[in-house]
């Protein structure tokens, strides 16, 4: 599958099919139920834990990262747990910004329930805090030597960019609605902050295309309902200045899209994306694969994704996910595309799946 991969990624007709999973979800919920073997949470027993189930290797997240983010100066990171909460606390010459985060166990997994900038004068704050606040390239000196260790597994190591402003600011910092109102009434302000997270970038843009690995991630989490409507004007030229120096230097260029699709595919297609990943159809999301293949159809955009996490857990079967695996491959046939899990397989999701669908690829 690797040979196929990076076929793909040159815009050539691949060998076979590739089948990618996000198992970092699923492990943790073993983790947390007590199941879990202690190897998986090494590389080499993670690539061992793909190689059982018939699954290309990609997402490690202990080194996907290709940046880390560093406070310099008058600036303190603090960080206190008060049971199944969270406090993060920031302090800069100008002011204190907070967010809390809480842990659901039901779900195995952390929300966040308050941001740091959710008024006017947090975002000040946050102004006065990027002066403090840069980049540095992580996880690139070795990246070669992993990609020939990867090799031998049949996979390819992931590499991320930083989120881009827009995706930084409501993932990170701010979230959906507090940005939507800031933008309202605080327009040039968030604007400036934007530009100075985009000018914070330039050392890992600069880092990953010398490196010049196959495939660059952008990370940005997006989903048509919450960012359809801001992209043309807030996202879409800082997509494709960071597209151009990336093809430029032979990198191909993926998105990450896991929420709704309508509104944002074709503009990431005509954005100049080589791939869409972690696309959501049916029963999950708001299109079945074969609307999404029409959203794309001349653009050459590979489609990856298609297999709902959601199928992985009660009350869907293996019989239901066999019949959408069929219809997802008879939808794309023709058109390149990536079979994947969309989002990741779930905790309580049958692991047993993914060699079933391997075996149908096959």
């Amino acid at each position: 599958m690797r040979t196929a991969f990076l076929q793909l990624l040159k815009g050539e007709t691949p060998d076979e099919i590739v089948w990618t999973a996000d198992l970092s979800y699923w492990m943790e919920g073993r983790r947390a139920d007590g199941t879990a073997r202690a190897e998986w949470f090494t590389e080499e027993g993670f690539l061992e834990l793909h190689r059982e189930h018939g699954i290309f290797p990609y997402y490690y997240y202990p080194k996907f990262c290709a940046f880390a983010e560093r406070f310099d100066g008058p600036v303190t990171v603090e960080r206190q747990a008060r049971g199944n909460i969270t406090l993060q606390r920031i302090t800069c010459p100008a002011g204190e910004l907070t967010s809390e985060s809480a842990w659901l166990p039901e779900s195995c997994c952390s929300g966040t329930t308050k941001h740091f900038i959710v008024k006017e004068r947090d975002l000040d704050i946050f102004l006065d805090l990027l002066q403090y606040r840069r980049l540095l390239p992580a996880n690139i000196d070795d990246y070669r030597e992993r990609m020939a260790v990867w090799a031998v597994w049949d996979g390819v190591p992931g590499l991320a960019l930083p989120r881009s402003p827009l995706a930084a600011l409501t993932a990170e910092w701010a979230g959906v609605e507090s940005t939507a109102f800031l933008l309202a009434d605080c327009g040039e302000k968030m604007r400036a902050a934007m530009d100075r997270l985009e000018e914070q970038e330039a050392p890992i843009l600069d880092a990953v295309c010398a490196l010049a690995p196959p495939i660059a991630h952008f990370i940005d989490n997006l989903s048509s309902e919450n960012l359809a409507g801001l992209y043309d004007e807030f996202m879409a030229g800082r997509h494709r200045a960071r597209l151009e120096r990336l093809h430029a230097a032979g990198v191909a260029g993926v998105v990450h899209l896991d929420g709704t699709v309508r509104g944002l595919l074709p503009k990431l297609a005509k954005a100049g994306f080589d791939a869409v990943e972690a696309l959501t159809p049916q029963p999950a999301g708001d299109l079945d694969p074969a609307e999404m293949r029409a959203l794309v159809e001349g653009a050459n955009t590979i489609l990856w994704g298609g297999v709902p996490g959601v199928m992985f857990a009660p009350p869907y079967t293996w019989e239901d996910m066999r019949r959408h695996v069929e219809r997802l491959l008879e939808a794309w046939q023709g058109y390149p595309f990536i079979l994947g899990v969309a989002d990741q397989v779930p905790p309580d999701g049958n692991i047993s799946f993914c060699g079933k669908i391997a075996e149908i690829i096959r």
